[in-house]
């Protein structure tokens, strides 16, 4: 599997608020916070190890360590569907901010193979 070493920081707290449109901005990665109720023309969307793809059982699952999210995996460490849930829609969310199209990159292989079946497949 190919390596990438891109490295951006997250979107600073003190523009938190107004990361999309500060200008600083443009150098940093929104996360489901700042971007959630905006709409931008394009999206790119980095699909960590925190979600993957069983293709022996054909699911989607999440990994429980790999969600950086502290406090929004309180209380899900052995609710596994309930995780992969929450996790699923945060991305939905992501994915749909672009207007006109949306650019995945998934950390995951088998789950870029599945998405990319699934894509083809319409």
């Amino acid at each position: 599997m190919k390596k990438h070493q891109f490295v951006m920081p997250r979107n600073a707290r003190s523009i938190s608020s107004t990361w999309a449109i500060d200008e600083s901005g443009i150098d940093q990665i929104g996360c489901v916070h700042t971007s959630q109720g905006l709409e931008f023309d394009y999206v790119g969307v980095i699909i960590g190890n925190d979600l993957k793809y069983d293709s022996n059982k054909m699911e989607l699952y999440s990994d429980y360590e790999e969600y950086k999210d502290r406090m929004g995996k309180r209380g899900l460490k052995f609710k596994n569907e309930e995780l992969t849930k929450l996790i699923k829609n945060i991305y939905k969310i992501l994915m749909s901010r672009g207007m006109k199209g949306c650019y995945v990159y998934c950390r995951d292989q088998e789950l870029m193979n599945y998405l990319c079946s699934r894509a083809n497949s319409k």
